[in-house]
């Protein structure tokens, strides 16, 4: 059994940033195909920009090559077993945990740290998340990336929700709680 980072940093008498999720999610499950989203939603991109912005995004490879490069104003960290691979502009950790450590010290950003996948990193950060903003989107994709399928079972109070539309396609921001 790993090292519960948050637990460490409690037990240091360290108060650890806020740590949250941010997902966008088909009704299926999926949230990836190819390392890129299967849809385009501006408004989701736009809402992507505006939590985040501020904190610090852990992400695996393939989220941080759907972006492009390390986005400005918040901190980038990315999770990564290959330590041949650079991704510039961002720190680099090879567990979950390494991450969490890292985004505690990056001192500039004041806002929580935001697991902002893919798959691998949803389903180890999760569990240690005390809040998700899932864009729920009203439609099945095709994918080959998902997000967990229990992860009500770990957030049961909703919080706040805002319908929206895009081209025909429905979504809904949510913000989820344990």
């Amino acid at each position: 059994m790993g090292l519960h980072p948050v637990g460490l940093l409690t037990s240091l008498g360290a108060v650890p940033k806020p740590l949250h999720c941010i997902v966008a999610v088909a009704r299926n499950g999926v949230i990836g195909l190819g390392g890129r989203l299967p849809w385009h939603i501006p408004e989701d991109l736009a809402w992507f920009m505006d939590q985040t912005a501020g904190g610090v995004m852990i992400e695996g490879p393939a989220c941080y090559a759907e972006l492009g490069k390390a986005l400005p104003g918040r901190g980038t960290v990315v999770v990564s077993r290959d330590p041949s691979k650079s991704f510039p502009g961002a720190e680099q950790a090879t567990s979950l945990a390494e991450a969490i450590l890292i985004a505690e010290r990056m001192d500039q950003w004041k806002g929580p740290t935001w697991i902002t996948g893919g798959q691998r990193i949803y389903a180890e950060g999760l569990p240690l998340c005390e809040r998700l903003l899932i864009t729920r989107i009203d439609r099945d994709f095709e994918g080959d990336r998902f997000f967990p399928a229990d992860w009500q079972k770990l957030f049961t109070k909703l919080v706040s929700s805002k319908a929206g539309e895009y081209q025909g396609l429905g979504y809904a921001f949510e913000v989820w709680e344990r």
